[in-house]
């Protein structure tokens, strides 16, 4: 069990998959701060008293990423389950291992795949910012005064400022890793790979569009972009904190149930 634990992690992690999510995940962060500064622009922005790396890495964390992010997400290791469906693999594994044990190291390695991709990418990004421009006193800075969201005080001290951002690349981390787990709860029930990859984006848009048009957002924020920003005022900490916590539960719940309830092996 611990190795095949231990080859499943290595294979999402150094998969073709995770180094194109990560790759696109970092160069659209990249072309975010090229489109809004340039690098040309770094000396002028260091010493520019009303902005630092915090100011810069919160505008490009709402670039183009709050997209696409779903998809980048899923692609890393969420139809792991249903190609070895295909391929006959499973009934292979099964002889070997009980379901639960499989059903476990299924969830706990996507998880921990998506979550590295996502926040691998997005701490180079804060690296770079922090290294190139720095951090200022928060008296002065001018985009962080807007935020007014959860944890938002801890931006009013520059020995705080940095937390705010781990904080925020944590979040981004957990969006990655509830949606890919979203996405391996759906493949147990959906026989279509691409479907799997892109059910969860559908529903990410559903709940900026359909959801937020009915009003149901102004009584429990289901954006997760939103949600994950922390820049809402009206987004509480159980919004952040539930919200995540129970699309894991429902992904969870799916592939638990598809696999192990429905006895799918005997399929």
């Amino acid at each position: 069990m611990k190795y095949y634990f231990k080859n499943e992690l290595k294979r999402a992690l150094f998969g073709k998959n995770a180094i194109i999510s990560f790759s696109i995940t970092l160069g659209i962060l990249i072309a975010a701060f090229m489109k809004e500064f340039g690098f040309e622009s770094i000396k002028y922005i260091s010493q520019y008293p009303t902005f630092d790396a915090i100011d810069a890495l919160l505008i490009v964390m709402s670039s183009n990423i709050v997209i696409v992010f779903p998809l980048l997400a899923t692609i890393i290791f969420s139809d792991s389950y249903l190609q070895e469906k295909e391929s006959g693999f499973t009934k292979f594994i099964y002889t070997r291992m009980p379901l639960k044990k499989y059903v476990s190291i299924k969830v706990i390695v996507n998880s921990i795949s998506s979550a590295l991709v996502a926040g691998a990418s997005s701490l180079f990004m804060l690296i770079f910012l922090v290294v190139a421009v720095g951090i200022r006193n928060p008296q002065i800075a001018s985009y962080t005064n807007n935020i007014n969201g959860p944890l938002s005080y801890l931006l009013d001290s520059r020995d705080t400022r940095l937390i705010y951002a781990l904080i925020i690349i944590l979040l981004f981390s957990i969006a990655y890793m509830v949606t890919a787990t979203l996405a391996l709860g759906i493949s147990a029930w959906v026989k279509n790979r691409y479907l799997v990859l892109i059910t969860p984006f559908f529903y990410y848009i559903f709940c900026g569009t359909i959801v937020e048009r009915l009003g149901i957002n102004r009584i429990f924020d289901f954006h997760l972009a939103r949600v994950i920003s922390l820049k809402r005022s009206m987004t509480t900490l159980p919004n952040v904190v539930i919200y995540p916590l129970l699309i894991f539960i429902v992904g969870v719940a799916l592939f638990y149930i598809g696999v192990v309830i429905k006895n799918e092996k005997d399929l």
